[in-house]
């Protein structure tokens, strides 16, 4: 907090203020009043010799700003160098409470040349008035990509003339919130009708957010997800839809059926009207998470498999995206999705958009494929941000500005020159307003700006945050809704506090293995004495997709007086309680007696995570015992998860 207010009370607002911090800032004597008129150079002898050798992409966007006496200078070789010069004066005025700025020259750059935001407008619609507003700070902050998540099963949120059905009822639904629509059925509605909720982009609100962009230097990437998320194409086009194994049924999942030639057509169409509406370098065509439940038993997936030699439905997906990677290419434009269109084989134009941890972006770079990295543990900003038991509803783990602003996207790479750039997500599940979408995205937001702009040796979290706090107040002022840093919780205070009890450092027995994908530290994980954060992410809570089941040997025969687990529950997430917990004990460790069971009494709430010590006091005397927890037999509490056990 200190650090946040000595930003504020030096005599002269100076460059310390920037977010990105810039590659280099040199105060000169003297001050410069926040009037000063600013003067444009673009192009000279000068600062060409200052940015050769710098790629074109940086040197496209190099800018020098010599603050000093009465005026601003601007350098730079291209207008849209220029552009972020003007707006790191802009910027420091900004920040400046008396008008006053040190004198200076910064000299600035991006490290890399995607920095970009991605809006899901499909599972809460945002529109027009919203995304101006986002690109205006967006651009204060040097991002220059914003991708639009447009279609989904929860809505089609952009106008295509040749298929109204997707506007007149696919943009339409009979809940206003997308958790209540997903939980009843998942009916839409039509146009116009009392019920209907949703909406989306005409293409006249397409031009003029594209023009808004076009004047900041962002550009908008379109995403048309296919092959899944795509329910409410089929709904409206049934022909869209896989086939029963008789062939003469529609199967509605959230796919399209790749076997279908209507559907290959539509979505070629689809795109003609896209690319003539954006000139974005790339198309987005989603590609992730296809259940591809009912290909193997559609008859026109089945014929189209054998037709062209595929051996499964992994190859039959990777044969759709390859049939739109070529048509993209031949409209001059380039196919991205995210990393899931690896699968049966990556498409040879594709960019893949890598968000299931790094290493499916690394794989694809060490192809020789551009990659945008968005790994979901640093880039979904869409999840938890502080104390979940005071922020209510979020999907996935906790995920705080600091942990945001610790990644690094050229880590792990060998070789960078496929490393195209870095994206925070913000999918809206459980977003529905437009202050709780702004509550998500900043400041957090602030730091994949930095992230990508900044060199990483500059980078520095202390010195970071005290940017984001001034950045974050000033911006509330101007009807933003960021989240209050002055007010950060920080992690769950029991993750720093070490736990002593008669099983620490015993030996578990796993009658029912934990899952690979969340193992915490392995078999000493439940005894090491060491507590969960707020999140099921982070190497503290352990996973089971299954009931919970394990034996502690304690060593010897002690006299027992309590036995229980610490237990996680995020329904939003998939993880619930148990319904209970049984222990029994044994001193051999094969014949065991019961020796209680007590049921949970804290139904899982479905608007964030909960925590809860599930256990009871004993009077006993074992060496052995097995503590069991089944699941409950529920829709969303596929998980349970503990990170320790304790025995007193």
């Amino acid at each position: 907090m200190a650090a946040a207010l000595c930003l504020v009370s030096y005599a002269q607002t100076g460059p310390d203020v920037l977010i990105p911090k810039p590659v280099s800032a040199t105060l000169l004597p003297g001050e410069t009043n926040a009037d000063a008129a600013v003067k444009t150079v673009i192009g000279s002898r000068k600062f060409k010799a200052a940015v050769k050798g710098l790629p074109d992409y940086a040197a496209k966007e190099a800018y020098r700003l010599t603050i000093k006496g009465k005026t601003a200078v601007v350098e730079a070789l291209t207008e849209e160098g220029a552009f972020r010069g003007k707006s790191t004066f802009e910027y420091m005025k900004k920040m400046s409470p008396d008008g006053r700025l040190a004198s200076c020259v910064v000299f600035d750059y991006p490290r890399l040349r995607h920095r970009g935001l991605m809006f899901d407008i499909s599972r809460h619609f945002r529109d027009k008035n919203f995304i101006l507003k986002q690109l205006e700070l967006m651009a204060s902050i040097k991002m220059n990509v914003l991708h639009l998540h447009l279609t989904d099963d929860a809505g089609w949120r952009i106008q295509i003339d040749k298929y109204p059905k997707l506007t007149k009822m696919a943009a339409w639904r009979d809940k206003a919130l997308w958790k209540d629509w997903n939980e009843t059925g998942h009916n839409y509605a039509k146009e116009g009708e009392p019920e209907a909720f949703g909406g989306y982009l005409t293409k006249d609100d397409v031009r003029e957010i594209l023009a808004f962009a076009a004047e900041r230097h962002i550009t908008i990437i379109p995403e048309i997800e296919l092959p899944g998320h795509s329910l409410e194409v089929t709904k409206a086009y049934t022909e869209t839809a896989c086939l029963d194994s008789t062939g003469s049924s529609p199967v509605f999942t959230s796919d399209l059926c790749p076997g279908s030639d209507f559907a290959l057509q539509m979505f070629k169409d689809i795109l003609d009207e896209v690319i003539e509406l954006f000139p974005s370098e790339f198309i987005h065509i989603g590609g992730d998470e296809a259940s591809k439940s009912a290909w193997g038993s559609c008859p026109r997936c089945v014929s189209r498999m054998k037709a062209n030699g595929l051996k499964d439905v992994d190859e039959l997906q990777s044969w759709f995206v390859r049939q739109f990677d070529e048509y993209l290419a031949s409209k001059g434009r380039r196919l991205l999705g995210w990393d899931e269109i690896m699968q049966g084989g990556l498409a040879p134009g594709a960019t893949v958009m890598s968000w299931r941890g790094t290493e499916h972006g690394i794989k694809a770079a060490s192809a020789g494929h551009d990659v945008v990295m968005s790994p979901e543990n640093w880039c979904y900003i869409n999840r938890n941000q502080d104390n979940p038991l005071a922020l209510g509803e979020f999907v996935g783990g906790y995920l705080p500005l600091s942990r945001v602003y610790e990644y690094n996207p050229a880590d792990g790479f060998t070789d960078t020159a496929h490393l195209l750039g870095l994206q925070g997500n913000l999918w809206t599940e459980h977003v529905p307003t437009d202050a709780n979408f702004e509550f998500k995205a900043y400041p957090r937001a602030f730091a994949i700006a930095e992230i990508g702009w900044s060199p990483q040796e500059v980078r520095d979290f202390d010195e970071f945050r005290p940017r984001a706090v001034l950045l974050a107040d000033y911006i509330r002022g101007l009807g933003y809704n960021p989240f209050d840093l002055h007010t950060e919780w920080g992690e769950r205070p029991e993750k720093g506090r070490e736990v002593s009890h008669l099983a620490r450092g015993c030996k578990v027995v796993y009658n029912i293995p934990y899952s690979d994908k969340y193992p915490a530290e392995g078999d000493e994980s439940l005894v090491n004495g060491l507590q969960g954060g707020w999140t099921y992410v982070g190497g503290r809570w352990q996973g089971f997709q299954s009931d919970f089941d394990v034996t502690v040997d304690l060593g010897k025969k002690q006299r027992l007086s309590f036995v229980g687990g610490h237990f996680l529950a995020n329904i939003g997430a998939w993880i619930g309680f148990p319904v209970k917990i049984e222990i029994q004990t044994s001193d051999d460790g094969v014949n065991f007696t019961p020796c209680f069971e007590t049921y949970c009494q804290v139904k899982a709430a479905d608007d964030g995570a909960q925590y809860v010590l599930l256990g009871d006091f004993i009077d006993a005397e074992a060496r052995y015992v097995r503590i069991k927890a089944p699941r409950y037999d529920r829709p969303y509490h596929d998980w349970l998860f503990i990170d320790e056990i304790i025995i007193k």
